[in-house]
């Protein structure tokens, strides 16, 4: 059986990287090169052409294609080649679950990988009848590094990440160093100069995986902030590799999925800080209980991937 594929419309991503990995699938990255949305679609038009043509060239057993957008899904369905969907939470929770074509490239999927129970039931109620699997991001532990002593901030400016919370208790806390490869210049007026101007914020800027991964291990803590249901975030999966420390926004499914370890805090500057200062203070029971978070979930996504890879092979036989 030939190599999959799996094919990613990011310049990198994570859990794509690692899915990936884990399942032996040649990994396509397709970062956009319009930096106007507006001029967007020139860019899905070249990447599904390349995807077209990447695929019959190919012939992978089966595709991988990570949405939202949904459109990376094409190229396999106008192909004829089997394919999985990768569906992240804006594809069920935003714009578009309705943009025209997403219920066909969704429904001809042989499967639709959703990252936890509650965004497998967002999926299932956005389109009933939908053929999912629950695959939590496997996890490629990250290897120490000398201290930093800062605490890194896992964040990309996406909408719901409340960065002004966030800026608030950076402000607040001086004599605590904070370090993030986050996007700053992409924060709103006012909100982009009072981050620049704080001296205990340093901008790291886009880093390398080895560099990038170095910044997570070599920090006191990592904090990763969301205000969206049924979220998994990547930088809280990325803290548990490193085995660090984590502070995260308290939801549903940060609870039931990281709360055996992480200091849970409501997105608020009070919460948040005083959640900072709890987990840079020592406890020595903390380093054993991140250890046996980090052991049960790679044993849960290993059952995860051999339902997974069992599916596609039967299916691939009929």
């Amino acid at each position: 059986m030939s190599q999959p594929m799996f094919i990613s419309w990011k310049r990198y991503q994570r859990r794509s990287d690692v899915l990936a990995e884990a399942l032996g699938a040649e990994m396509v990255w397709r970062p956009h090169r319009a930096t106007s949305k507006v001029l967007r679609p020139s860019d899905y038009l070249a990447h599904s052409r390349d995807d077209l043509a990447l695929i019959r060239s190919r012939r992978p057993s089966y595709v991988l294609a990570q949405t939202q957008p949904h459109l990376p899904g094409l190229a396999p369905l106008l192909a004829r080649v089997p394919y999985v969907v990768d569906a992240h939470n804006g594809q069920f929770q935003s714009w578009w679950r309705k943009v025209p074509g997403t219920e066909r490239v969704l429904r001809g999927a042989r499967l639709v990988l959703t990252h936890n129970r509650q965004a497998d039931e967002i999926a299932r109620a956005a389109f009933p009848g939908l053929r999912t699997l629950v695959v939590h991001d496997p996890l490629r532990p990250i290897p120490p590094a000398a201290p930093r002593g800062w605490v890194f901030v896992v964040a990309t400016a996406a909408p719901d990440e409340p960065m002004d919370v966030l800026v608030d208790v950076i402000a607040s806390m001086p004599d605590v160093t904070f370090a993030t490869t986050a996007p700053l210049h992409k924060l709103p007026d006012g909100l982009r100069e009072r981050a620049a101007a704080l001296p205990n914020l340093h901008g790291l800027g886009f880093l390398d995986l080895p560099d990038y991964e170095a910044a997570v291990a070599a920090s006191r803590a990592v904090v990763v902030l969301t205000d969206r249901d049924g979220c998994q975030p990547s930088g809280a999966c990325e803290a548990l590799s490193a085995l660090r420390p984590l502070v995260l926004s308290r939801t549903g499914t940060t609870e039931e999925l990281f709360g055996s370890f992480a200091t849970l805090v409501a997105n608020e500057r009070a919460a948040l800080a005083a959640g900072i200062r709890q987990a840079i203070t020592e406890d020595r029971s903390l380093p054993g209980r991140i250890a046996a978070a980090r052991e049960q979930w790679m044993w849960r996504t290993r059952e995860e991937l051999a339902q997974l890879r069992a599916h596609v092979t039967t299916e691939a036989a009929r």
